[in-house]
């Protein structure tokens, strides 16, 4: 784990997170898909989609080591890998088409890349080495690149007849390149080892147009190998080619020790020299609306190493062949979710939870079936849909907060497929030990119904939304429910909504119904009586689909819409006197007012205990924004951060230890934030960076203040340089004295003094200019 920690600090991460914020993100992805499989120096690099993880079959128990976006990557979506012992660089592609080398625990994104203008798919399909190049196959033809001295000598365009042709796997063979495409095999007499020539003068070798696509190119025991999704082939010269033996749905091809692996959906076979083969698989038991069954685990590659047979699974990580996991379906992998798809959040004291499902255009049901994941502190739990009346698209995880060990779990489908009536409803968990209690709540929630969100209040109180309510005055109508103890009172809402009610927000005095598609939102007293509903017609808002509403510690609602963000100033106010007209938030960019975040879908916003505002978007990633939004703290984007991706549904604060979590469409990350619950003394205060050295630029950080703490920064003579209060547990310096302009370099003396004057405190901190 040193090798991974110390990784935090390589040259590629400061290259890729350009907003100083690097070895502050962590990940939550799943290693359970795992796609690629390389042997580096005795090693196993084990690739899926979002990471690689590091297995020693020799020390099966020794503690995990993951390289990925937030450590070492550069990117997510990993689609081709390959291991070049000579110059000891595992070379890594992705579906973007940008390319990682990993040499000695370090990377190096490479740069310059000849495709990045190109149009059409720019996938790494697959890497093939020899004598130190790399034939890069991908989506816009070949290339080759040297390993020695880190640039592209060819590319090669495969373009005919005014369409591209991708090229799926490449290899060079007896002084000739052969590529595999979906039309057949071309291939090329090559020129000092590494020219490309117009793909013009590209040989189809004859009848492999008629073998249904070539897929997978592999060289073993000194022959060239090719496969379609049926037959396995090798070739004979560099104009023929025989089969040598059929085999069901392949998926990859990878030899290793003298032995090929060809891997299928639900096995691999291990073919020796003398093509001897041996078929492995492995059993579990899968539970689903049919009942229990015994079911093949399904596979995505294989490979012969330390005198064993491995599968890479898309399911259970990395197995072996050797042992038999019947009673226990988990295979080698790093702990985590059972997979990397994630819709909303729910955290509280450093546990987790993570509901995979979702909403066709916030109206109909995807029947994800994947249930929800839980992480205790220690490990991760996957409460399947088969266990839970076989609900589908767990959308929403409300934790109470006067109790974490109570939750529920929110389904948005509302019944387990159309072919039946079965009510779904909603799931309350109660945690005792290692087991759990499960109350599966039908009542009273009118059918048929789409439950789109419900959180607890700080009383511990329920509040829960349903929509598209069949009724007869129309199936459009949402029903709003609030809990007290166990009893349950009911709002229908008179108006046929055509949309889906989301999760409330009650930070203020009434209780905010967000209401997506066309519904606006719906404000209701602690009576659960509908007071009114804000609409782009009476209150100015930028579109009727309302996706999310938070009440600041201002009690200035902020709305987010499919279109952009508005505010309500005063929200409690507003509301009783009827004036709830909101307003943009105006920022000035280069001197010229604009409205922040126009014509942006916004799926999130939460407020941290300093009053700062966290937006997630759709396309633009997160912000980050001071308590009024008139300053952008922080645009994280899948370029500038270690973001998966730049489409965030859900965020969740970890009011404990400042973490911010981000669901994506590609996965969990989370960053380590300044913002935090604090105590009411200075024992644990820190200022940084501390020193500030030449060519910082940021403000400086002095955090772990009790709120509301009096905090004055002068020089060593006394004058008053800076002032102010702390919310949420910090204080930020621009290291510039009361005229705006930057400090000397010198020793600055920070004062400090508590709500109620009883305590003080004082920082030295240093500036070197």
């Amino acid at each position: 784990m040193k090798k991974y920690l110390l990784l935090i600090l390589c040259f590629p991460v400061f290259s890729l997170f350009g907003q100083n914020t690097n070895g502050r993100w962590s990940d939550l992805f799943s290693y359970s898909n795992v796609k690629y499989i390389e042997e580096v120096q005795g090693i196993l690099y084990c690739a899926t989609e979002n990471g690689i993880f590091l297995f020693d079959s020799s020390n099966p128990e020794r503690e995990w080591v993951k390289y990925n976006k937030t450590n070492i990557l550069s990117n997510v979506g990993i689609t081709a890998m390959n291991y070049d012992a000579a110059t000891n660089t595992l070379i890594i592609g992705y579906e973007n088409g940008s390319i990682d080398l990993l040499i000695d625990g370090e990377t190096q994104m490479v740069l310059d890349i000849p495709w990045n203008s190109f149009s059409g798919a720019k996938k790494i399909n697959h890497i093939f080495i020899q004598d130190n190049v790399a034939i890069i196959s991908g989506g816009f033809g070949i290339a080759s690149y040297s390993l020695t001295d880190r640039e592209f000598l060819e590319t090669t365009f495969f373009y005919n007849n005014g369409n591209y042709i991708a090229v799926n796997e490449s290899a060079i063979y007896n002084g000739r390149v052969f590529s595999a495409t979906d039309s057949g095999i071309y291939s090329y007499q090559l020129i000092n080892g590494t020219n490309f020539p117009n793909f013009y003068v590209w040989q189809l070798l004859t009848g492999t147009q008629s073998v249904g696509g070539v897929k997978y190119v592999e060289l073993f025991n000194g022959q060239m190998y090719f496969a379609s999704n049926s037959m396995l082939y090798k070739l004979t010269s560099d104009t023929q080619f025989s089969q040598v033996q059929s085999f069901s749905n392949i998926k990859d091809l990878k030899s290793n020790h003298d032995i090929l692996a060809i891997a299928q959906a639900s096995q691999v076979s291990f073919m020796n020299s003398n093509q001897s083969v041996i078929t492995h698989s492995e059993d579990y038991y899968e539970t689903t609306e049919g009942g229990t069954q015994l079911q093949k685990m399904p596979i995505n590659t294989g490979i012969f190493h330390n005198n064993k047979y491995f599968g890479g699974t898309a399911k259970f990580g990395l197995i072996d062949f050797d042992l038999t996991y019947l009673d226990n379906s988990e295979g080698y992998k790093p702990d985590g979710p059972f997979n990397n798809l994630s819709y909303s959040l729910a955290v509280s004291k450093q546990k987790v939870w993570i509901a995979p499902g979702g909403m066709s255009d916030f109206n109909a049901p995807t029947f994800n079936a994947d249930g929800f994941y839980y992480f205790d502190k220690f490990k991760w739990k996957h409460f399947k849909s088969s266990d839970l009346y076989n609900a589908k698209d767990f959308v929403k995880i409300s934790v109470n907060p006067k109790d974490d060990n109570n939750f529920i779990a929110i389904p948005f489908a509302e019944r387990p497929n159309w072919g039946t009536e079965q009510k779904i409803g909603m799931f309350e968990f109660t945690q005792n030990g290692e087991s759990f209690d499960v109350n599966h709540i039908t009542s009273p929630f009118v059918w048929s119904y789409r439950m789109g969100g419900g959180a607890f209040d700080k009383d511990g109180d329920l509040y829960v939304s349903s929509s598209f309510v069949d009724e007869p005055s129309g199936w459009e109508t949402n029903h709003y429910y609030q809990r007290k103890g166990q009893s349950w009172r009911r709002l229908r809402s008179n108006k046929n909504r055509p949309s889906t009610a989301l999760s409330p927000d009650f930070s203020s005095n009434y209780i905010w119904f967000p209401n997506a598609r066309t519904g606006g939102v719906s404000v209701l007293d602690k009576n659960m009586t509908e007071v009114v509903t804000l609409t782009k017609s009476n209150a100015n808002l930028y579109e009727d689909g309302v996706l999310t509403v938070a009440i600041d510690q201002n009690n200035n609602a902020w709305i987010g819409t499919l279109l952009g963000l508005t505010v309500l100033n005063n929200a409690d106010s507003s509301i009783e006197s009827g004036n709830y007209r909101t307003e943009p938030v105006v920022i000035i960019q280069d001197g010229i007012p604009e409205a922040l975040l126009t014509s942006t879908r916004i799926n999130d916003i939460k407020v941290d205990k300093a009053n700062r505002k966290w937006i997630a978007t759709n396309a633009a990633g997160v912000y980050y924004v001071s308590d009024n939004g008139e300053q952008t703290i922080y645009n994280f984007t899948s370029k500038n951060s270690a973001l998966p991706s730049d489409t965030v549904y859900d965020i969740e604060i970890d009011d404990s230890n400042g973490k911010v979590y981000f669901a994506t469409e590609k996965g969990v990350v989370v960053f380590n934030g300044d913002v935090q619950d604090v105590g009411d003394n200075f024992d644990h205060v820190i200022a940084y960076p501390n020193p500030v050295r030449p060519g910082f630029k940021g403000n400086m950080i002095i955090k772990n203040i009790p709120n509301r703490a009096s905090v004055k920064i002068t020089d060593v003579t006394g004058n008053l340089l800076y002032e102010a209060k702390a919310n949420g547990g910090i204080v930020e310096w621009n290291t510039k004295n009361s005229k705006g302009k930057d400090v000397a370099s010198g020793i600055y003396i920070v004062l400090m003094t508590n709500a109620d004057g009883t305590e003080t405190k004082t920082l030295k901190i240093a500036v070197v200019r």
